[in-house]
C-alpha cells in the first residue's frame, strides 16, 4: 500500500460487516463472561439483524475471536494473542515490564496506564510484596477524573483542552464521597498536579486508599500519554513514604518515553 493510500484511509467507507463484528465483540466484552444468545447479541450490538449476527459470529468463531458456549457465545482465546501483540508494540509497556523486573522489590503495586476517551486504561501491573486488593486489571478502564493516573496525564493538556474533552461528561462518576464530579474542581486538581509534579488520588476512587502517579516524560508530541501509579493505605501515606514512592516512580518513568 502506497503512502497516498495510507494517508487517505479516513475517507474510506467502513465495511458494515466489520463494524458489526466490532459491536458484537464489544457486547461480549461487556457481558463479563456470560454467554449471550443470538437474540441478546443482536440487541446488545445495536439492533443488528439476527441473520447477520449469526453470520458474523460464525466468522468470529472460525478465527478464534469468539467461542460458542452453552447458552450462546463468549469471547474466544484468539483475542489474547491480539491483545498481547498490541501491548508488545507499545514502547512504554515493554519498558515498564523490563524496568520493574530489574528494580528492588517494594511492598506497593505499580500500574501503567494510558488515556483514552476520558478514561484511564490499565496496560500493565507489577505486583508488590504486599499488594492491596485493588480492582484494576490489565484492560480495565475507569474515569480519569478521579484517578492519580488520569490527573497525571491530563496535566499534559491545557485547561482548555481538558474542558473540550470532559465538560460534556459531567457529572463525573462518583466512586466515593471525595470523587471529583465537576470540571472546575478537576481543572483545579490538575493545576495542583502540575505544580507539585505528580498526581494524587486521595480516596477518590476507593475509601482508605491513596494513589500517586507520575506521567511518562519525553513522549513524541501528539502521541497518546502514559503514566505510572502506585497505591497504598491512606494511613501509611506519610510525607516520607510519599516522597520515597514518588521518587521511585520518577526513576522508573525516566527514559520510558524515548527508550
Amino acid at each position: 500500500m502506497g503512502a497516498r493510500e495510507l494517508n487517505g484511509w479516513d475517507s474510506a467507507a467502513p465495511a458494515p460487516a466489520v463494524l458489526r463484528a466490532g459491536a458484537i465483540l464489544q457486547a461480549l466484552a461487556e457481558a463479563g463472561g456470560r454467554p449471550l444468545s443470538v437474540a441478546d447479541l443482536a440487541k446488545a450490538a445495536g439492533g443488528i439483524p439476527r441473520s447477520s449476527t449469526v453470520n458474523v459470529c460464525a466468522a468470529l468463531v472460525s478465527t478464534g475471536l469468539v467461542r460458542a458456549a452453552t447458552g450462546g457465545f463468549v469471547l474466544g482465546p484468539g483475542l489474547v494473542g491480539l491483545s498481547q501483540a498490541y501491548l508488545d508494540a507499545l514502547d512504554p509497556v515493554r519498558e515498564f515490564a523490563t524496568r520493574t523486573r530489574r528494580m528492588t522489590p517494594i511492598d506497593e503495586t505499580l500500574q501503567l496506564g494510558t488515556l483514552e476517551d476520558g478514561d484511564v486504561v490499565y496496560l500493565a501491573i507489577h505486583g508488590g510484596r504486599q499488594p492491596l486488593r485493588i480492582t484494576s486489571r490489565v484492560g480495565s478502564r475507569i474515569s480519569a477524573t478521579c484517578t492519580a493516573l488520569g490527573k497525571a496525564m491530563l496535566a499534559g493538556h491545557t485547561d482548555e483542552r481538558i474542558r473540550e474533552l470532559l465538560t460534556e461528561r459531567q457529572p463525573f462518576p462518583a466512586y466515593t464521597a471525595r470523587s471529583i464530579t465537576g470540571i472546575d474542581a478537576l481543572i483545579e486538581a490538575v493545576g495542583e498536579t502540575r505544580e507539585r509534579g505528580y498526581a494524587v488520588d486521595d480516596q477518590e476512587t476507593t475509601d482508605g486508599i491513596t494513589c500517586l502517579a507520575v506521567a511518562v516524560p519525553g513522549l513524541p508530541e501528539a502521541t497518546q500519554p502514559f503514566a505510572v501509579s502506585t497505591s497504598l493505605l491512606t494511613g501509611h501515606a506519610t510525607r516520607e513514604r510519599v516522597e520515597t514512592l514518588v521518587g521511585l516512580i520518577r526513576d522508573l518513568v525516566s527514559g520510558m518515553g524515548h527508550a
